[in-house]
């Protein structure tokens, strides 16, 4: 992934930033991570399994702003 190229999963609901919350090792692919995002508007969770250095960059990058 190029440095520059902006990390972010966005909500299927509301189509926000969700933040990385967890990233646990995945129990059947140990080179796999089940990672947990959420969303700080509407509070739906999603489930990706990423490499562990997928979950890495994701779990480094700074939290969306909430506004409010």
């Amino acid at each position: 992934m190029p440095v520059d190229q902006k990390t972010k999963a966005l909500c299927p609901k509301c189509h926000s930033e969700m933040r990385c919350i967890a990233a646990l090792p995945h129990p059947n692919a140990p080179q796999m991570q089940r990672t947990t995002f959420v969303c700080p508007i509407c509070n739906k969770t999603r489930k990706y399994m990423l490499s562990a250095a997928m979950a890495d960059i994701y779990a480094a990058s700074p939290a969306p702003a909430v506004a409010g």
